[in-house]
């Protein structure tokens, strides 16, 4: 399997798919929820550092301000 950084649109749907079949196995309807939310933040996280990539260098104060929450 080729780096996931190199892939083809094609290999990463596979992947993505493959990863979200593995992942709802025995989940409830609850828990599915709960793993789309997770994974669609973590998706858009990555958009916005991909839009200003020196935000990435903000995430240990963005971590810190979470854990006072």
């Amino acid at each position: 399997m080729s780096s996931i950084y190199n892939a083809n649109s094609g290999e990463l749907l596979t992947m993505a798919v493959a990863l979200s079949a593995a992942l709802a196995q025995g989940q409830s309807q609850a828990q599915l929820a709960k793993l789309g939310a997770f994974f669609t933040i973590v998706g858009d996280t990555l958009n916005l550092y991909a839009l200003q990539p020196g935000q990435a260098d903000r995430t240990a104060t963005a971590l810190s301000l979470a854990e006072e929450l």
